[in-house]
């Protein structure tokens, strides 16, 4: 934790944000590379 007269900085809050976001960005992969799986089996790429 850094403190100085300004803010007051807590990594473990901003490691819980980053895993929010790892997790909507894992979803978001997993549904482009079904969608991507798709379209090749259907010859559209």
């Amino acid at each position: 934790m850094t403190i100085n007269k300004y803010f007051v900085f807590v990594p473990q809050a901003q490691e819980h944000k980053f895993e929010k976001e790892n997790e909507v960005v894992l979803e978001k992969e997993a549904q482009r590379q079904a969608l991507v799986k798709q379209a090749q089996k259907d010859g559209g790429l």
